[in-house]
């Protein structure tokens, strides 16, 4: 993966699902759905995958997820 599509993911990520503090579900959604990124999933494919596996340990976890900005497309993949 090139690294300006790697860039793109983590600015999407980065402004879409906001880090949290230590040891909050939060972070390990974000980390899921890095991983299901770079695996050459969608934004929604990866964050429905990320939930899945975060609400097996945390039943009542509510994510903060932001809607894309104006303009902004995502992360182009190759």
């Amino acid at each position: 993966m090139h690294y300006e599509q790697q860039k793109a993911m983590q600015r999407e990520l980065n402004e879409r699902i906001p880090p949290a503090a230590k040891g909050d579900p939060q972070n390990e959604l974000r980390h899921v759905v890095n991983s299901q990124r770079f695996s050459g999933k969608t934004f929604d494919q990866s964050v429905t995958i990320a939930l899945g596996f975060v609400r097996k340990r945390y039943p009542n976890f509510t994510p903060r997820i932001l809607p894309p900005r104006q303009g902004f497309h995502g992360a182009p993949f190759a």
